[in-house]
C-alpha cells in the first residue's frame, strides 16, 4: 500500500476544501437568483392589483356612484398586505447582498490563503525588489535578505562568489553568517562551497562526515544548520566562477522539505535577477565607452583642423603630428590632442 507524501495529502485537502467552497458559493448563486425572480413576480403582481385598483377607482368615478364600506376596507388590506410583503422581500433581498459580500471575502480569503498564492505573492514583490537593484551588489545584498524573509526556519543568509581561484562573502545579513563562511573558506570545504558547482546542498547538524576539516565550528558561531544553493555563473565568467546563496538555521534541521523547495525557487530567480542587473551595468559600461569614443574622436577632428590650417597639412599629416606629440611627450592622444584644442599650442620638448 502506496502512503502518499505530506505535502500531497495537503494539496488533496486544500484542493478538496475549495471544491466545496466552489459548490457552496454555486448554490448560493442559484438561490440568489431564484430569489431576485420570485421579486420580480411580485412586483409584477403588485403592478397589477394597482392597475386593477386605478380601474375600479375610474370606473367608480364615472359611474358617480362609491363602493361599499366593505369593499373599501378589502381594498385597503390589500395595500396592507402587499406593502408588508413588499418590506418582507427588500429585508430578504439586503440579507443576500450581506450574506453574497460574505461569500466574497470568505473565497478571497481561501485564494489568499492557498500556498501558491502566497508564494506567488512573495515571489512578486521580490522580484520587483530585485530588479529595481541600482547595482550588482546591491541585488546580492537583496537576495540574503529576500532569503530570510521567505524562506521558513531561516534566522540569517549570504551571497559566496568564487572569483580567482577563492571565496568571497558579498553579502550577508548578519556578521555570524560572515563568520560561518569564514569558517569554511579557511578550511576550504563546507555546503556554501559545494553549492557553488551543485543545485542544492542540506547539512541538517554540524559536525558532518562530509566536512571533517570544518567539523563543529559553525556551531560554535551560532550556526545548527545550512541549505545553500547554487546561484548561477555570470554568463562571462570563466572556469570556477559562480556562487551560493546560503540559509542559516539555529537549530538542527531548520529547514522542512518545503522551505527547502522555495529556497530553490528563490535562488533560481535570483539567479536571473543578479545575471540582468549585471548585464545591464556592463550595458551602461559599453554606453560610457561609446560616448568617451565620441569626445575623442571630436577633440581629435579639432587639433587635426587647427594644425591643418596653421601648418598646411593634410589629415594624415596632422594626424601624424599628434602621433609623435604624443609619443614624445608621453601622453595619449587624447591628452595631447586636447590641451591643443583648448590653447591652441601643441607642447613639445623638442622639434616634432
Amino acid at each position: 500500500m502506496t502512503t502518499e507524501s505530506p505535502d500531497v495529502e495537503r494539496q488533496w485537502a486544500a484542493e478538496k476544501r475549495d471544491f466545496v467552497g466552489d459548490r457552496r458559493d454555486d448554490l448560493a448563486e442559484e438561490r440568489d437568483l431564484a430569489g431576485d425572480v420570485r421579486d420580480m413576480t411580485a412586483d409584477a403582481r403588485e403592478r397589477a392589483l394597482d392597475q386593477r385598483e386605478r380601474e375600479l377607482d375610474a370606473r367608480e368615478a364615472r359611474l358617480g356612484v362609491a363602493r361599499h364600506a366593505e369593499a373599501g376596507a378589502h381594498r385597503v388590506d390589500a395595500v396592507a398586505t402587499r406593502a408588508q410583503a413588499r418590506q418582507t422581500r427588500e429585508r430578504s433581498g439586503a440579507e443576500r447582498v450581506v450574506a453574497a459580500g460574505a461569500r466574497d471575502e470568505a473565497t478571497q480569503r481561501r485564494v489568499q490563503a492557498a500556498p501558491s498564492t502566497g508564494l506567488a505573492s512573495a515571489f512578486a514583490a521580490i522580484a520587483e525588489n530585485l530588479y529595481a537593484a541600482d547595482s550588482y551588489d546591491q541585488v546580492l545584498q537583496r537576495i540574503a535578505e529576500a532569503a530570510v524573509g521567505t524562506v521558513a526556519g531561516c534566522a540569517m543568509a549570504s551571497v559566496t562568489l568564487s572569483e580567482g581561484g577563492g571565496y568571497r562573502t558579498a553579502s550577508t545579513t548578519h556578521v555570524a553568517a560572515s563568520a560561518v563562511d569564514q569558517a569554511q573558506y579557511d578550511a576550504q570545504e563546507g555546503p556554501s562551497l559545494d553549492a557553488v558547482a551543485t543545485p542544492f546542498v542540506y547539512a541538517k547538524s554540524f559536525p558532518d562526515t562530509r566536512w571533517p576539516t570544518l567539523a563543529s565550528r559553525p556551531v560554535d558561531l551560532g550556526t545548527q544548520s545550512v541549505a545553500s544553493y547554487n546561484l548561477a555563473a555570470d554568463s562571462d565568467g570563466g572556469a570556477g566562477s559562480g556562487g551560493s546563496l546560503n540559509t542559516y538555521g539555529l537549530e538542527p534541521d531548520a529547514f522542512s522539505d518545503e522551505a527547502r523547495q522555495i529556497g530553490l525557487l528563490l535562488a533560481a530567480h535570483a539567479s536571473m535577477a543578479a545575471g540582468a542587473v549585471r548585464e545591464r551595468d556592463a550595458l551602461q559600461d559599453v554606453a560610457e565607452q561609446l560616448h568617451q569614443a565620441v569626445l575623442t574622436r571630436d577633440v581629435i577632428g579639432q587639433a587635426k583642423g587647427i594644425l591643418m590650417e596653421r601648418l598646411k597639412l593634410t589629415p594624415d599629416g596632422a594626424f601624424e603630428v599628434l602621433r609623435r606629440a604624443s609619443s614624445v611627450l608621453n601622453q595619449k592622444l587624447h591628452t595631447v590632442a586636447l590641451d591643443l584644442a583648448q590653447t591652441g599650442d601643441l607642447p613639445t620638448r623638442r622639434r616634432l
